[in-house]
């Protein structure tokens, strides 16, 4: 079986969907099934062509960066309609080249229109996974979900929250839940506090960490305005934990790291400093060490207003890193009784009325 599976991104470039893209194409490949993907290049890559996974998965660039959520929409459409040119373009090369017998693909929309394409064409089957309908352009969002979703043989969803909601409001019945996934072996945690002073020192953080810390892992990508609102609340809330302890040693050992970078990421900052927690919050950035990061850690923090399946809670678990999340999307399914689960204020996106409304999630 050949598969070419289609998104706007694929790991190393940032965001929870492009890894699950990658990992999803490295099974099936690993599995006999020839997988061709495609994708825009890498965030701060040079362009190449392609890259061999191995000897069923290839990876095909299209010769530009996808833009953030926030770029505009005047951009945004630009990109939209330049990837659905220069992707048709390119899935037809390969097209003639290869028998394909499944197009998956993935949101954002641009990558459904390129699938619906040669389904209508070319009579190719075709999947689509959303795995989220923050789209800025209601026109887009409202032709991916009646036309590209409604049309594919299998539309899959990372949430089931998102099912009933799809569900309710366009009416689909060809909708089926598939949760995201990790490869949990590589995950470890350390067993001595000797152990975990050696990785702080590896990591080059024995400036800000030491081994007798309680460290504090919140990690997550600073483009999404409602998942930053959640960092924030956390932020809050950790300054208020931190006054309630009396003797200052005690206080400094207590660490909350911030693993991540985006638009959003001064605003982070700014909060930081406003408190005076630079004692106990630092800023590490974008990291390539999540899994050794993890292994040091005592808890990991999800507070986001919105979320599907994030791939940080499962990472954290197979660490045996116990986790704090909002009770929104799948946290509460993945946590169960691993972990601890808050009642948050849910920001969900609307397509139909273009903004976004607030509910408690309880």
């Amino acid at each position: 079986m050949k598969i070419i599976r289609i998104s706007t991104r694929i790991f190393p470039d940032i965001t929870g969907p492009a890894k699950q893209v990658y990992l999803f194409s490295k099974f099936c490949s690993e599995n006999n099934i020839k997988t061709i993907n495609l994708a825009c290049l890498p965030k701060k890559k040079n362009y190449i062509k392609k890259k061999k996974i191995n000897e069923n998965y290839i990876i095909h660039y299209l010769p530009f960066h996808a833009p953030g959520r926030n770029a505009g929409v005047l951009k945004l459409f630009v990109f939209f309609v330049r990837f659905v040119i220069f992707g048709i373009f390119e899935v037809f090369k390969i097209i003639r080249k290869e028998k394909i017998d499944l197009i998956h693909a993935h949101s954002p929309p641009p990558s459904g229109f390129v699938a619906y394409f040669f389904h209508k064409f070319l009579r190719i089957p075709y999947f689509y996974s959303i795995h989220g309908i923050e789209v800025p352009i209601q026109y887009i969002s409202d032709l991916d979900i009646n036309i590209i979703a409604k049309k594919s043989r299998k539309t899959l969803v990372v949430s089931r929250s998102l099912e009933k909601y799809l569900i309710a409001n366009y009416k689909l019945n060809n909708i089926h839940w598939l949760p995201n996934t990790i490869e949990s072996k590589k995950y470890f945690h350390v067993s001595t506090k000797d152990e975990k002073e050696k990785i702080i020192h590896n990591l080059d953080l024995n400036s800000i960490l030491k081994k007798e810390d309680f460290i504090i892992s919140y990690i997550g990508y600073m483009i999404f305005k409602q998942k930053v609102k959640g960092m924030i609340d956390f932020l809050f809330g950790f300054n208020q934990f931190l006054k309630k302890i009396q003797l200052n040693g005690e206080k400094n050992k207590f660490k909350l790291i911030f693993i991540g970078d985006g638009d959003y990421l001064s605003t982070i900052e700014d909060k930081i400093i406003g408190l005076n927690l630079r004692d106990n919050v630092h800023l590490l950035g974008r990291r390539n060490d999540i899994k050794e990061i993890l292994a040091i850690s005592n808890l990991l923090a999800l507070t986001s207003y919105q979320e599907g399946f994030p791939n940080v809670i499962l990472e954290a678990m197979a660490s045996k890193v116990p986790c704090l999340g909002t009770n929104v999307g799948e946290i509460n399914y993945i946590i169960g009784n691993s972990g601890y689960i808050i009642i948050a204020y849910c920001v969900v996106y609307c397509p139909v009325h273009q903004g976004y409304s607030t509910h408690v999630c309880s």
